[in-house]
C-alpha cells in the first residue's frame, strides 16, 4: 500500500470533533475513513435514546389522536 503523507488545516472544533470520534487504536487517517464510508445512517445507536423523556410521550400522544382522527374519516 501507498502512503502518502500530507498535512491539512483543519478549524480547532473540527479537530476536537475527530478527537471525539476517534477509537482506540485508530489513527486520524481512520476515523476521517470511517465516517467517508458511512453512506447509511444505523438506527439501532438511536434506539432508547428517547426512554423517560417528555417527548416520547407527547409522540405517543400525538400518534393516537392521529390514528382517531383517521379512523373518523371515511
Amino acid at each position: 500500500m501507498y502512503v502518502c503523507m500530507k498535512t491539512i488545516m483543519i478549524r480547532d472544533e473540527v479537530y476536537m470533533e475527530l478527537v471525539k470520534r476517534k477509537r482506540d487504536g485508530e489513527s486520524f487517517s481512520d476515523v476521517i475513513e470511517r465516517l467517508l464510508k458511512r453512506s447509511r445512517v444505523d438506527m439501532a445507536e438511536y434506539f432508547g435514546c428517547l426512554k423517560d423523556s417528555p417527548l416520547l410521550m407527547e409522540l405517543e400522544l400525538s400518534t393516537k389522536r392521529l390514528r382517531e382522527m383517521a379512523r373518523f374519516r371515511t
